[in-house]
């Protein structure tokens, strides 16, 4: 407060007496009516709820119309159309051992083919065509049913490369899950040798 002639002022003490708070309520103007009856508050309000219940409505419209067409598929249908995919390939074994058969191999592709999220609906056999323990080299022959020629599926999909990636991707895989494991305890393929 100012007082006499040369205007000395002192603090403001809230507690002094007769003194004037001069503090202003921040959310005041929260209350100043905007239309009507309503409050800038309530406005405000208004517009948040109006757009979070938009973005709801829309969720659950688009989850409730959307198809996804790879959901759905007949495998009877793949069957009966008639379109065979063969794929061949060679591996090496990182030890060749005399327990190690043909048909290891076999389950161990079918295994890694009929369980891949990618592959797994069109994959329909696996077959070894040559093995020999001497040198470890195993040449074998995937058989899959195509759908009807569609944009891109044989480019993409049923790449060559793709094919030899997923067999990979589970040498991978496995490696990482069993890293104390033996070579020669174990099936172990050599993903370098994949061609």
């Amino acid at each position: 407060m100012c007082s006499g002639v040369h205007r000395e002022c002192l603090p403001f003490s809230p507690s002094a007496p007769g003194g004037i708070s001069l503090e202003r309520d921040p959310w005041r103007s929260c209350r100043n009516v905007v239309f009507w009856k309503c409050k800038l508050w309530m406005c405000i309000t208004t517009v948040f709820l109006v757009v979070f219940l938009a973005i709801l409505i829309s969720l659950i419209l688009y989850s409730s119309v959307y198809i996804d067409e790879d959901d759905y598929w007949d495998p009877d249908e793949l069957l009966s159309s008639g379109n065979v995919h063969n794929f061949s390939g060679t591996l090496e074994l990182m030890c060749g051992l005399p327990h190690f058969s043909s048909e290891n191999i076999t389950k161990r592709l079918t295994e890694v083919y009929s369980s891949s999220p990618a592959l797994g609906r069109y994959f329909r056999s696996a077959q070894v065509i040559s093995f020999s323990n001497e040198s470890s080299t195993v040449i074998y022959q995937l058989v899959f049913s195509v759908p009807p020629s569609t944009e891109g599926f044989m480019e993409n999909t049923m790449n060559p490369d793709f094919i030899r990636n997923i067999l990979r991707q589970n040498i991978y895989d496995e490696d990482t899950l069993n890293p104390g494991t033996s070579e020669c305890d174990t099936l172990k393929l050599d993903p370098n040798s994949l061609t």
